[in-house]
């Protein structure tokens, strides 16, 4: 069957080429098989080299990105281009094994998706560190309790899938971050995967794409899966903020009454740092594909979150008493009040503070 080879690239110049040459060795033995370069439009020209091999070869196929980024999203346009029954997803940065790509094709006679697995008997993760390899194990383990997932290897970027498999779910995806293949299995519920033991090989070029931000993004994703999409990944974002707002409100009440100003300025002082500090990491992190760039969109911005906010706290304050008035204790009638203020100021800031801002992502 016809099969489409995924390569999600940014900067990767120096090893697409290579790439390409391993997977015609692979694929030596049969002629059914394109390649689909999505490129997120790399500074250091990864899509024209792409579009250079694709002169030189009609299966080869460039997509360059110019309105957004990210490689989850890079992965389902590039399956969506894919024509073959069959496609397979890897990085063209010469660390997933070219030699297992007909392996991985084959599993799809008798399964939706097959997985190349670093963790099954014959895998391996090469040169990771212990850090690393811990936190890909908690990652697997969390996905197997949270999710229910079997496979070995969830987080794996190295997979393929029938293309009516993908269909099923491709209106579904919510394609943000690193953690593709865990929300296909999950809306899949596939049984069995078909799993492809291979070594993962050290990187020759570029950097890892693992960091700070990746892991916190596993995690929120894996709620947002776990409570079938009932809680947002972008919801606990901005409930995150909020929290680590309350710590910056105190500290700087505390600093500012103390060193600077007396009680009551301090505290009107403190609650405005506060909203300057929620409205800026919102802005920077929850709602980052829509972020607020020029003067002006800031100023409009942090003046529409500060009176949604400032209704929010009336929305808090009248729940607490109304609750307590019915006979609810004190930290149940305060709780409620910051669920369902917190809750208004969301999604009130998501159709009017960050609206109509859409930014790659």
């Amino acid at each position: 069957m016809y099969a489409s080879i995924i390569l999600p690239t940014y900067n990767e110049a120096g090893s697409l080429p290579r790439a390409i040459e391993a997977l015609r060795a692979a694929l030596s033995g049969r002629e059914d098989w394109e390649v689909i370069v999505v490129d997120d439009n790399s500074p250091d020209g990864t899509w024209q080299i792409a579009q250079e091999l694709g002169r030189a070869d009609a299966r080869i196929r460039c997509y360059r990105r110019l309105d957004r980024r990210g490689l989850s999203s890079a992965i389902v346009d590039g399956l969506s281009l894919g024509t073959g029954e069959r496609l397979l997803v890897m990085d063209a940065d010469l660390q997933h094994d070219t030699s297992k790509v007909p392996e991985l094709l084959a599993a799809l006679d008798t399964a939706d998706v097959s997985v190349g697995s670093r963790f099954m008997r014959g895998g391996g993760t090469g040169e990771w560190s212990r850090r690393r390899l811990l936190l890909s194990r908690l990652a697997t383990l969390a996905c197997r309790m949270v999710l229910g997932l079997r496979t070995s290897d969830p987080m794996s970027g190295f997979f393929a899938v029938r293309r009516e498999a993908f269909l099923k779910v491709a209106a579904r995806l919510n394609p943000r971050g690193y953690k593709l293949l865990m929300e296909m299995l999950t809306l899949l519920r596939v049984k069995p995967v078909a799993e492809v033991p291979y070594v993962f090989s050290p990187r020759l070029v570029g950097e890892s794409k693992l960091s700070g931000a990746v892991v916190w993004e596993f995690f929120l994703s894996l709620a947002e899966l776990g409570t079938r999409n009932l809680i947002s990944a972008r919801f606990l974002k901005y409930a995150l903020v909020g929290l680590s707002g309350v710590g910056v409100q105190y500290a700087s009440f505390y600093l500012l009454w103390r060193y600077v100003l007396g009680e009551e300025a301090g505290t009107f002082a403190a609650i405005g740092t506060a909203a300057l500090s929620n409205y800026l990491a919102n802005n920077s992190w929850t709602f980052s594909e829509r972020r607020h760039s020029s003067t002006a969109d800031v100023l409009r911005g942090f003046g529409l979150f500060v009176v949604i906010s400032a209704c929010g706290a009336f929305i808090n304050q009248s729940v607490t008493w109304y609750l307590q008035h019915l006979g609810a204790l004190l930290p149940l009638a305060m709780a409620a009040g910051i669920a369902v203020s917190t809750v208004w100021n969301y999604f009130l800031n998501l159709d009017l503070t960050w609206k109509g801002h859409a930014r790659p992502e």
